[in-house]
């Protein structure tokens, strides 16, 4: 059967660091992702072990990213998307363009670096249009820019059950209980589309017509972009998968990927139809992050969720362990805490 949307699996790294768990996402989508091939688009010249553990790789390819190609491929301006990378500092902001612009050139898988594929993809491009993903959050955009005072008490009331269940040992089994009182709001860490899809070049023209001051605003190009166009009218050909397939926990009880417990309940959290597991890293766990590699994770797969799910990619791959660089820059990984 003809693939609509390319077997291409795309990454954004910005930043002269390349941390293990970058290492992890890519060989996870190759080895469970059923892609033809992995590009990763980066800012720096690839150096270093965790590089050489990818490069080694012949269905791996590297791209130095060339803004003005991706937008002569894509049909757009490149001045007018230089001058709003210019703007921007933080790496997660500026790869919330260049995502776009490389489903829009390429077409594709788009995935943060902080994912572990753990199903085939292939059905969903086989679909074709644009695809993306729910997760449940507390505080959707729609509350958000309402001003209403009884939107902010509903996000402020789902803001502290959550963080209940955040701290409670084990507490994601008890939140299944509760998460249908959390909106379902899209999120952008993982999108496939066709090259040149009609709601990928909505999005790209939506950022330039954002003001100046909101562009820069967390959030802002990333899920609050996505999460405003997709509610304007029903996009043709786009698929919004429920969170299950991406976001197995959300935001805040995705912290108990990381909690450490010799009774987690893996086989809970995922559904036969997660395809991806988008583990949500963030300032708090940054410490946790740069520790990761293949021995952390082989002595803390008994006991840790996100461990247990890398243990079973590095097991079958063969990963051995490699020498970590200190982690300087955070690429796509939304390293800051924020309500959602």
């Amino acid at each position: 059967m003809r693939l609509m949307i390319p077997a291409t699996a795309h990454f954004v790294w910005l930043g002269p660091s390349f941390p293990w768990f970058n290492v992890l996402a890519i060989r996870s989508a190759l080895a469970r992702g059923e892609f033809d091939q992995v590009v990763v688009h980066h800012d720096h010249s690839p150096q270093g072990e965790n590089w050489k553990e990818i490069l080694g790789e012949p269905r791996v390819q590297t791209q130095r990213v060339d803004v003005r190609a991706l937008c002569a491929r894509a049909g757009v301006d490149s001045a007018a998307y230089e001058t709003l990378l210019g703007r921007l500092v933080a790496p997660s902001a500026r790869s919330n363009i260049l995502r776009l612009l490389v489903l829009a050139a390429h077409g594709g898988v788009y995935l943060d670096t902080d994912t572990i594929t753990v199903r085939s993809l292939r059905d969903l491009c086989t679909a074709g249009g644009f695809f993306c993903g729910h997760e449940r959050i507390a505080m959707p955009v729609r509350w958000l820019r309402s001003g209403r005072v009884l939107d902010r008490g509903k996000a402020a009331a789902l803001i502290g059950l959550r963080h209940a269940f955040r701290l409670y040992p084990r507490g994601y089994l008890g939140f299944r209980f509760v998460e249908g009182l959390y909106p379902l709001a899209a999120n952008n860490a993982v999108m496939g589309s066709e090259p040149g899809h009609a709601f990928v070049m909505q999005l790209l023209e939506a950022m330039l017509e954002l003001p100046a001051d909101r562009q820069c605003k967390r959030f802002a190009l990333g899920t609050h972009l996505l999460q405003q166009q997709l509610a304007l009218e029903e996009a043709l050909d786009v698929h919004v998968h429920p969170p299950d397939f991406f976001y197995p926990l959300g935001p805040e009880i995705a912290d108990h990927w990381f909690r450490q417990h010799s009774r987690h309940e893996l086989s809970q959290v995922l559904s036969p139809h997660t395809r991806v597991v988008h583990w949500y890293g963030s300032t708090h766990r940054r410490r946790q992050m740069q520790r990761l590699s293949p021995a952390y994770v082989r002595a803390r797969a008994g006991r840790q969720m996100l461990c247990q799910l890398a243990n079973d990619v590095i097991g079958d791959l063969g990963i051995h362990a490699p020498t970590r660089p200190a982690v300087e820059s955070v690429g796509d990984v939304p390293f800051a805490n924020a309500v959602r």
